[in-house]
């Protein structure tokens, strides 16, 4: 049994493991207890405890041996007379370990502080290794386990697991919210409704445009018309007409037509104005009782404009309308490119874009629906037959310059025309190109639209001028399903011709469209179906006093819009009908196994 004050007992290290740090290992004659008042005190060494500790090595600065005992080791033979093996020094009489320090000089101490801390390095050498030792064995035990588990899943084969069911919940929608713009600045006004569906039931106007409020009544097939103020109108339905509710807005003498679109998380304007003689009017509406809140960007032929502060974080109070004239905001000769986020709630966001005639100072305007997101492949369908200038603007997000193709949309095919002009948009920026010769060769006659393939994903917009009217076209969304448009009737206009578009010629299938154009009060007129293909499309005629044209497409995935013309021209998109909503299955589960 060892000594309780032997400094070779083990039992006695600190808890933390900071070996080498005890100061017997620095100073043989300190004593480890000096420094804790609430120890006791040990009982003393024992004359055979003395002796058989073991010598420390040679102090380098010293060259002497010294025995634990602090005496030299010849003492047997220093000492006078004859020595007595049973001789019993007095314990008590010994010096402190502070008087031994203060008898000797400085390098006599360092010596053997050094030789302390040689003699401690083999044993410390050894505990390290021990306990290396300790962590090498747990870590192979580890990664033995982890081995153990890897073998046993490749022994199970991925087709043998039993896979969580994530099948996703549709249901029709219980409500349904669409906004539809302000009133342009001359002409009589309305908002006609519809279900596209099967349903039937009562719809709410409300916002600036239904002063109180108005009720109406949506049928399927049947357009209900009401005249509005020139304030943007929130139509909201209920689940009986929810899937399929469709609505319109329209002015006459000057012609300009739109759908009512439901809130947009972005939208993109490329090629609005902000000039004395092309000016735009944004319009942002709030159609719920909570406040939301827009982020406005924009872009010119060198990239990135700043934006005013008042069009930086645009709060608009539930139930409001705020109107931005941008020629009071940014003025500027140039044409601007715009892009909006709805960063909290939720916004209809449209745009009016307005021709001045600065002799007569006589003003045309149309609406301007947004694009919902950029896109590598663009499909610009349907245009006037005739402009004065059609100027198409490309706007690119990305932070790398983007080039593309330009080709024309026929029925029969794709083409490349000669001297088409190079398409080459900077980062964050926009590419204006005149399109006004390039569509009025006789060799474009039979194009309906055009195709933008880019080398990043672009927003892209053409504008036609003719005698001071406005008509936009945007990139057109995909539609697969049975939509419906509506469209205003009566003696401002001429000619209705409905233009369809295939898929890219690079992608899709073939199919049928069946068109069904219909009365305000539901009576159908001629149908018609039409093949289209990848690259193919086609134009057909409908009667002026069809209201609503149903489009139906039968294994084929289309772009489309309606083309008016009579006092003014006009270009409607079809866009695609929220029928359902779809809830994400959630179900326990193993993992799903890798594709092999």
């Amino acid at each position: 049994m060892s000594h309780p004050r032997d400094p070779y007992d083990r039992s006695q290290e600190p808890a933390d493991g900071a070996y080498g740090q005890e100061p017997w290992m620095l100073d043989p004659y300190s004593d480890p207890y000096a420094e804790t008042p609430e120890a006791t005190a040990p009982e003393p060494y024992t004359p055979e405890q003395i002796y058989a500790q073991q010598p420390y090595v040679p102090g380098p600065e010293t060259g002497r041996i010294i025995a634990q005992s602090g005496y030299e080791q010849g003492y047997e033979e220093s000492y006078p007379g004859d020595y007595d093996g049973a001789f019993q020094p007095d314990y008590e009489a010994w010096p402190t370990a502070d008087e031994m320090r203060a008898g000797e000089p400085e390098q006599a101490q360092g010596g053997r502080m050094a030789a302390a801390a040689a003699a401690a390095a083999p044993i410390l050498r050894r505990v390290r290794r021990q306990r290396g030792r300790r962590l090498d064995n747990t870590a192979l035990v580890a990664l033995g386990l982890i081995a153990v588990m890897a073998v046993a899943l490749l022994l199970i084969r991925p087709h043998q697991w039993e896979q969580p069911k994530l099948a996703a919940d549709s249901s029709a929608p219980t409500s349904a919210t669409v906004v539809c713009p302000g009133k342009p600045k001359n002409g009589s006004d309305e908002v006609a409704v519809t279900n596209a569906a099967d349903g039937a039931g009562t719809i709410q106007l409300g916002g600036p445009g239904a002063g109180k409020g108005i009720e109406a009544t949506a049928e399927s097939g049947r357009i209900t018309a009401k005249p509005v103020k020139a304030g943007p109108v929130v139509v909201s339905a209920g689940k009986e007409v929810a899937p399929g509710l469709v609505a319109g807005r329209s002015t006459s003498k000057p012609l300009a037509a739109t759908g009512c679109l439901a809130p947009q998380a972005e939208a993109w304007f490329p090629g609005i104005g902000a000039g004395a003689t092309h000016n735009s009017i944004l319009e942002l509406t709030n159609p719920n009782n909570g406040a939301a809140t827009v982020d406005v960007s924009l872009f010119d032929d060198k990239g990135a404009v700043a934006v005013p502060e008042d069009l930086r974080g645009v709060t608009i109070p539930g139930d409001t309308t705020r109107t931005f004239d941008l020629l009071h905001m940014i003025p500027r000769k140039g044409d601007l490119s715009m892009r909006t986020t709805v960063v909290r709630g939720q916004a209809g966001v449209m745009v009016r874009d307005r021709d001045v005639q600065l002799e007569s100072e006589a003003a045309s305007e149309d609406y301007f629906p947004g694009q919902s997101k950029p896109a590598k492949t663009n499909l610009l369908v349907g245009y006037p037959n005739k402009a004065q200038s059609r100027t198409l603007t490309v706007v690119n997000p990305g932070k790398t310059q983007v080039s593309g193709e330009l080709r024309l949309l026929t029925p029969k095919n794709v083409l490349s025309p000669q001297g088409a002009p190079e398409i080459s948009v900077p980062p964050s920026g926009q590419a204006q190109i005149d399109l006004t010769e390039l569509l009025g060769k006789s060799s474009a006659d039979d194009a309906y639209g055009i195709e933008l393939v880019t080398s990043g994903p672009v927003s892209a917009a053409m504008r036609s001028v003719d005698t001071g009217d406005v008509a936009l076209t945007t990139s057109a969304e995909a539609v697969s399903k049975a939509t419906a448009a509506v469209v205003p009737t009566g003696p401002s206009i001429d000619k209705k011709r409905v233009v369809i578009s295939g898929p890219a010629a690079d992608s899709g299938s073939s199919g049928t469209v069946k068109l069904v154009p219909m009365t305000a009060k539901g009576k159908a007129l001629k149908a018609k179906d039409v093949k289209v293909g990848p690259g193919t499309g086609a134009e057909v005629e409908v009667p002026s006093e069809a209201a609503l044209i149903q489009l139906v497409p039968q294994g084929v995935e289309v772009r489309a819009t309606v083309v008016m013309s009579g006092d003014g021209d006009a270009v409607v998109p079809f866009r695609p009908l929220r029928s359902e909503v779809r809830t994400a299955g959630v179900a326990p589960g193993l993992p799903l196994p890798l594709d092999h």
